[in-house]
């Protein structure tokens, strides 16, 4: 991995999107044509290159009650019916329930797939960890990815901040030598979980060792426990996140030889008592960052 970098948790993570996590404005010329298309609350990032995903979906609007329960509900059937449209589903009914929406299907979906709302408004796909969610139910591993998807685009900082997905599903495949993969230097956060299935704790989160230092050589601000810089960035200020932090990566997560990581559920001597500590996770989800990014992601740490 990298020099010394730290932090933990959220974002949503996939697919490269266009300079400065700039939406498309153009309607797909395929959508349905009884109803005029409307933007969902942000508008579907299109991807120049895997994986590198823009985080912006914000805490209170994925940790709300009502869009938790909406979107658990959503992965027991196909995502769409006839005509590619998205199944009755309550996250339809708010912006952000549709900025929910537009984030899963981007993590779900492939870039060839789009699925639209009732009204004719597109939902795009990026990354492609459930490509075959239009035609039946998520399977348990879907379910992961999908998830560690998601968190790793949660920002509770306002920032919409570019990242680098590393993990060992074909979607994350990249080449490290090669622009622009080669920008992202500082090893950021791992996360997994299952947010579909009806607990309070939906995922987990544990820091890259090296993102620690990173983080001090740029600003003499950040808090000693660098965990609330990142339940900020994936709670913001929600009561009710169902993230779980578990300190440094190495304590919780063991590492194969590309670097992919299987975690468990607990810190402290996980990869030495096993299934002792609760189960694990091959479906896990690691980011990378630029180093210009580093401040707009974690802004509790300040410009000291």
């Amino acid at each position: 991995m990298s020099s010394i970098r730290f932090i933990a948790a959220g974002l949503l993570g996939a697919g490269l999107f266009t300079a400065g996590c700039v939406a498309p404005s153009d309607t797909d010329p395929d959508a349905p044509s009884d109803t005029e298309p409307v933007e969902t609350a942000e508008l579907p990032i299109r991807r120049n290159a895997v994986p590198i995903g823009c985080n912006g979906l914000l805490p209170s609007d994925f940790w709300a009650p009502a869009n938790r329960t909406a979107f658990q509900a959503l992965g027991q059937a196909a995502l769409a019916g006839a005509n590619d449209v998205v199944v009755p589903t309550a996250l339809l009914g708010t912006s952000g329930g549709k900025s929910v929406l537009d984030y899963t299907v981007r993590c779900a979906l492939s870039s060839e797939q789009v699925v639209y709302g009732p009204d004719g408004s597109p939902f795009h796909g990026t990354l492609g960890f459930a490509p075959e969610w239009t035609e039946r139910g998520l399977t348990p591993s879907e379910q992961r990815w999908v998830s560690a998807c998601i968190f790793q685009h949660l920002n509770g900082s306002g920032e919409h901040v570019e990242i680098l997905l590393k993990g060992s599903h074909t979607a994350l495949e990249s080449s490290p030598d090669e622009e622009p993969f080669t920008e992202f230097v500082v090893h950021d956060a791992t996360m997994y979980g299952n947010a579909f299935v009806a607990s309070a704790i939906a995922g987990y989160a544990c820091i890259d060792p090296d993102l620690a230092g990173e983080l001090s050589a740029l600003s003499l601000s950040c808090p000693l426990d660098l965990s609330l810089l990142a339940r900020e960035r994936l709670c913001g200020h929600v009561p009710t996140c169902g993230i779980a932090f578990l300190g440094l990566c190495d304590l919780t997560c063991l590492e194969d030889a590309d670097g992919d990581q299987t975690c468990r559920t607990l810190p402290l001597l996980g990869p030495l008592l096993g299934s002792l500590l609760g189960p694990s996770y091959s479906e896990t989800i690691r980011t990378e960052l630029r180093d210009r990014d580093l401040l707009p992601l974690y802004p509790g740490c300040g410009l000291l």
